[in-house]
């Protein structure tokens, strides 16, 4: 019975040891910066984005951030710096909402006074969302998010993690490969082929925007307090900081939808109620590359009807750095009357003759 129990001991305590050990092994290499930022000598993978942001946001040196949906995964930080001056983070989040997307800001605010410019998208097919509309597919690992030390044993002692990042971390580092930068973290665009024949496959769903029944103040009551709760509170509350927002270039699938739903006009307004409540903050950099016209036509910039290649984030960068297709109050409704303008009288059954005849 003595050596049972003598048996049992030496088990509990040898398991309670290998536990510490592993436990120990992920909070040294914390694949997912919950204590620190990255250790030297060690080659960090690109991980799930839910899991390593908050990280990166409490334990990275930054002054500006890059964040938002798959808009923004494949922005490189470096090109940011070189324009602006900065020193930048890059923590999108894919498929997030607006909320979900200022939720993070003010997290990377709250735990960094040094912050001066956040950029981020305004993602037109968005607008319309419930301002409290967040993505329900995805759990966040909230022991992660919050400053409670007991629960980081779901951390520290989980086995995917263990086997996967830590051990990736590992297996990274004695391959001698390098580390993920904000350059490559979470960047998609070499893995995916564009063009005409591309988008064509992936297709477009109906759009089917809401206010078409009677109800069109009621969504753009919505709008506005969406703009104002995930936008604006923020921006008010951070005089020093400067906030680049921008639409992105959907391709002329989108508005070849819109136009076969006789919707554009409706949509425009959408877009300018937006406009007109995030210009109300001096604080707030507004742009729209909705009438970048030669990137909305040109499907070998897209990978679907909504996702553009690498180059055409970095001319984004670049054009807002010039201060190119910048909206203000003085020039938005005109800008948007002439974006209504182009897309409705667009010959798109010529175009897609023409495109698709050439493929």
């Amino acid at each position: 019975m003595r050596s049972e129990k003598k048996w049992g001991i030496g088990f509990l305590t040898t398991a309670a040891a290998l536990l510490v050990i592993l436990g120990g092994l992920t909070a040294v290499v914390d694949p997912y910066f919950h204590y620190h930022g990255p250790l030297a000598g060690l080659s960090y993978p690109d991980g799930n984005e839910r899991y390593q942001n908050d990280g990166i946001i409490r334990n990275f040196t930054y002054d500006a951030v890059i964040t938002g949906n798959s808009m923004t995964e494949n922005f490189r930080t470096s090109e940011l710096n070189e324009l602006f001056g900065v020193n930048a983070v890059k923590v999108p989040l894919n498929g997030s909402k607006f909320k979900e997307v200022d939720e993070q800001v003010r997290r990377a605010i709250r735990h960094n006074p040094d912050i001066r410019l956040v950029v981020r998208d305004l993602s037109g097919g968005m607008l319309y969302e419930d301002k409290d509309a967040m993505r329900t597919d995805i759990t966040l690992p909230e022991y992660l998010y919050d400053d409670n030390p007991f629960n980081d044993v779901q951390y520290v002692l989980n086995k995917e993690i263990l086997l996967e990042a830590t051990a990736d971390t590992l297996r990274r580092t004695a391959q001698g490969l390098s580390s993920i930068d904000f350059d490559t973290y979470q960047f998609w665009d070499d893995t995916m082929p564009h063009g005409p024949e591309v988008v064509r496959e992936r297709g477009l769903n109906s759009i089917d925007l809401p206010g078409r029944k009677g109800d069109e103040e009621a969504v753009l009551q919505g709008i506005r307090e969406s703009m104002e709760q995930n936008f604006v509170q923020t921006a008010r509350e951070n005089p020093d900081i400067e906030f680049y927002c921008f639409i992105p270039p959907y391709s002329i699938c989108w508005w070849q939808r819109l136009y076969e739903e006789d919707s554009i006009e409706l949509y425009i307004r959408y877009c300018k109620a937006a406009c007109e409540a995030l210009l109300e903050c001096d604080n707030i950099r507004l742009f729209s590359f909705f009438d970048d016209y030669d990137v909305v036509t040109d499907l070998d910039n897209y990978s679907d009807w909504a996702h553009y290649s690498a180059d055409i984030n970095s001319k984004l960068l670049r054009d807002m750095a010039a201060g190119k297709h910048a909206l203000t109050k003085e020039n938005c409704a005109d800008y948007w009357q002439g974006v209504q303008d182009f897309y409705t009288a667009f010959d798109y059954e010529a175009y897609f003759a023409d495109v698709y005849a050439a493929g």
